[in-house]
């Protein structure tokens, strides 16, 4: 009876994901996102929709190309003359979608901006290594650096480096980024309006600075379409209802695969899905049991039944070979020569022997609500039962599970209120780094931090802090694989898999092409109509 009514009312549903809003003059260009976003600001834009919308409205004086490349963007070049200097020449021909000039005053404040702990946005960290940030000439901008690092190159290219007006930002600093205040940018699209939790409407930039790809550009309204259930996001995308979605249900991938209408592709992505153990909690305090749980799962098996062309197995590395950048042979070479998480009931019935926990023990998982980690929470009960380790399901809806991932809910003691918990993280720019400092450095064990596995280890925080300075591949390489050394031995987190983005594009179009940068470099500019 249930699902007989479901049937009923989807088409209802789909009339509503095709019509809401109203008809759009020229060519509408429709996207699916999963869930609503926080701000039309791109200082609050560090989610996985939040980021598609502000990036077509805003820009940096860099960006990313296809190949993980840096290259210009709203400046002519850049050069690094020492390990501490970034120089840029900025254009001098850019102006804004009100037909306004960007000048260096509204480079130097939207960089500030970020930069400033009580600025309002999120991206503050990434310019702690920043000393200084001056206009050097008219139209040349100088970032000193107070210490040598190996990812500060990226900044400018990702959300932490979009440049906005800074008049229209001082007149409209109370609502800023909200549906009513919007913001300004030089993008190729235009802010028109935010209606909460249906849709966003982005407008063609008639005076878009580059006139070739604004001459090219076949979109005149850009309409964002929120659409959190799944089947109903599915089924909209089959029908034309809207023609490209990056938020694509895993579980629904093998009928979009054969789906007649869209055409489906699938990258590599910086991102990676784990199984997080509290190491400041029993048991998961005890090495042993977490070495013992490592061996108890045949990972192979479940990437192959259920993960499929979701994503890729995982190793031990807490990276995918999206992020192995230059040093892609040598980290190739250290898989081949570490020990690995292998299936082996055996050796992990020899270290839960070795644990305080001989017999076996009673634990929670925290999940989301998705159906793969539905899977990946029976699984997990499922093969450790071969150790005796009864482990109840704690299933919590996304925000909650991303609450518990962040260390938002704490126990008596002040410690991260779990047992074990399945989440996942996806680097910021094309640099290992993004990884493995989010994950691992003690600073982040606590509240409001981003290190799932609580873990605490002096000389891995000394690593980190090492390997990010360095700035010559193979001695950082050295540091890093030290690192690794360390955390294998371990255990504070198990890679399930190395995810893959998918999207979805209809097949009367083409030219989007999605990249493991997608978080940043989403260019709905570069649509074409298929011939």
């Amino acid at each position: 009876m249930k699902k007989t009514i479901c049937l009923f009312v989807m088409p209802l549903l789909i009339a509503g994901v095709v019509f809401a809003g109203g008809k759009q003059a020229g060519n509408t260009f429709t996207v699916a996102l999963s869930e609503d976003i926080r701000a039309v600001d791109p200082g609050l834009a560090w989610n996985y929709v939040t980021n598609q919308v502000t990036n077509q409205i805003t820009e940096g004086l860099l960006t990313l190309d296809m190949n993980n490349n840096i290259v210009p963007e709203l400046a002519k070049s850049w050069n690094q003359p020492d390990a501490l200097t970034y120089v840029y020449e900025v254009r001098e021909d850019i102006v804004f979608s009100d037909g306004t000039r960007m000048t260096m005053d509204d480079v130097l404040f939207s960089l500030e901006r970020y930069r400033d702990p009580e600025g309002g946005t999120y991206f503050a960290d990434f310019y702690t290594d920043v000393e200084s940030i001056t206009a050097t000439g008219p139209w040349q901008l100088t970032i000193k650096l107070s210490k040598p690092s190996a990812v500060f190159k990226y900044i400018p290219a990702i959300g932490a480096g979009r440049i906005i007006s800074k008049a229209y930002y001082e007149k409209h600093r109370d609502n800023f980024g909200t549906a009513q205040g919007g913001i300004l940018g030089t993008g190729p699209f235009v802010y028109q309006s935010w209606t909460s939790g249906q849709e966003i409407v982005l407008k063609k930039n008639t005076r878009y600075w580059d006139k070739a790809k604004l001459a090219a550009n076949i979109i005149d309204t850009l309409v964002y379409k929120i659409i959190p259930e799944d089947t109903t996001r599915l089924i909209a995308l089959q029908t034309g209802g809207v023609d490209f979605s990056a938020n694509v249900p895993l579980d629904m991938l093998d009928q979009l695969a054969q789906d007649k209408n869209t055409n489906l592709t699938s990258v590599n992505s910086y991102s990676l899905n784990f199984l997080a153990f509290n190491t400041q909690r029993p048991p998961f305090d005890d090495v042993n049991v977490r070495r013992a749980v490592s061996h108890a799962l045949n990972l192979p098996e479940f990437n192959r039944s259920i993960v499929k062309s979701a994503g890729t197995l995982g190793t031990v590395l807490p990276f995918g070979p999206a992020l192995y950048g230059e040093n892609a042979a040598r980290w190739e070479q250290y898989l081949a020569k570490t020990e690995s998480y292998d299936y082996d009931l055996a050796k992990a019935k020899q270290f839960l022997a070795r644990s305080a926990y001989p017999n076996g023990f009673s634990a929670k998982v925290i999940i989301g609500e998705t159906s793969m980690y539905n899977q990946r929470g029976l699984f997990l009960q499922d093969q450790l039962k071969a150790l005796n380790i009864d482990v109840e399901i704690v299933r919590t809806d996304g925000d909650l599970q991303d609450t518990y991932q962040m260390g938002g809910i704490l126990d008596s003691n002040g410690k991260r209120d779990y047992d074990m918990l399945f989440g996942g993280w996806e680097a910021d720019y094309p640099d290992l780094n993004g990884n493995i400092e989010i994950m691992y450095v003690s600073s982040q064990a606590g509240q409001d931090g981003y290190n799932a596995a609580a873990y605490s280890n002096p000389r891995i925080d000394d690593l980190i802090e090492a390997q990010r300075s360095e700035v010559d591949s193979a001695k950082r390489f050295e540091l890093q694989s030290r690192f690794m050394d360390i955390v294998v031995n371990d255990v504070p987190y198990i890679i399930f898999d190395y995810g893959k983005r998918h999207s979805v594009l209809n097949k009367k179009y083409t030219g989007l092409a999605v990249s493991p940068a997608w978080l940043w470099v989403l260019p709905m500019q570069n649509v074409r109509n298929a011939q």
